[in-house]
């Protein structure tokens, strides 16, 4: 069991870089571009890990810790999620509640650091950055309410048992999976909430809160947010296809690999897809967005609990 375990963090965090120049490649095919190689996250984290950092000499230990508390928790994640083995040593901590509570302190982990360094586009990312964690807390626990009421579970391990075909017989799951798809995008820092390729300040909430910082810490953060976004997709993908390692056996390994790299191409490729067909929403629209999530979510829930 731990040995699944470990196989599944170890995969993801390999492969989490992967992600990211897979949807820029996509996003540049699109847009007739030829594109950097899937391979360049993996080289631009090796070049910053050898970097020298430039700490301002009025930040605190908040602002060192705040990389360590941001990896960290995403690194949880990948030990309670079932994203590629079922029965995982830590599941017991995958209730929805708790995951929620972990998303949430790295959100708010990245907000001190961002504060700590004194600079103004790091008080205007962190007051964007709470803004928007706010509202998509909300969200995430409406969405697995409901999944957690079809289910009889507050597990995310055990919600996947009515998802794929299953959902059929909770059909109105699939407004939970598209308010937590809406999430996602905000979570990850992605079109229409956030441009993750921007610096200028009237728009960018996620890479003003790392702005300040270089080499190894800024690589932590990149990679984190690397790692959320495979996190998010695997998640998402296993409620519409649940596929995922129970035992040990060679075929299964493989299969389960395939699929799952299966998988975070086909969403990369949506995900670069919708980024090239839509533009960044103002930022004061944005509880319009989440206005709408929520309702999707809850109505979801309700309507599940009533049918």
């Amino acid at each position: 069991m731990i040995f699944l375990t470990l196989f599944q963090v170890f995969f993801v965090l390999l492969i989490s870089p992967l992600s990211l120049g897979l949807v820029r490649k996509f996003k540049a095919f699109l847009q007739g571009r030829v594109g950097a190689p899937v391979w360049l996250p993996y080289i631009s984290f090796a070049t910053m890990m050898k970097k020298q950092m430039t700490i301002s000499p009025v930040t605190s230990f908040v602002f060192r810790l705040a990389p360590f508390m941001v990896l960290g928790t995403t690194i949880l994640l990948t030990f309670i999620l079932p994203l590629l083995i079922g029965n995982l040593v830590f599941s017991s901590l995958g209730n929805f509640m708790i995951v929620a509570g972990i998303l949430a302190m790295g959100a708010l982990f990245l907000v001190l650091g961002a504060l700590d360094a004194g600079g103004s586009f790091g008080g205007i990312g962190a007051t964007r950055e709470l803004t928007v964690t706010a509202l998509s807390e909300v969200v995430i626990i409406t969405v697995f309410a409901g999944f957690a009421f079809a289910s009889g579970n507050a597990q995310i391990s055990e919600m996947l048992t009515v998802g794929g075909v299953q959902i059929f017989t909770h059909p109105f799951l699939i407004l939970s999976l598209i308010a937590l798809l809406l999430v996602s995008l905000a979570e990850n820092a992605r079109y229409p909430v956030d441009n993750p390729a921007t610096h200028l300040e009237l728009t960018m909430v996620h890479e003003a809160n790392i702005l300040e910082y270089s080499g190894p810490y800024l690589a932590m953060l990149e990679y984190a947010s690397t790692i959320k976004l495979t996190i998010f997709t695997l998640l998402i993908s296993n409620f519409l296809y649940p596929v995922v390692l129970s035992s040990f056996s060679f075929f299964g390994v493989l299969e389960v690999l395939f699929l799952t790299l299966l998988k975070i191409g086909v969403v990369m490729f949506l995900l670069a897809l919708l980024e090239s067909l839509v533009a960044k929403m103002r930022f004061y629209r944005l509880q319009e967005y989440f206005s709408m999530a929520f309702f999707i979510a809850l109505l979801g829930f309700i309507l599940t609990i009533l049918f």
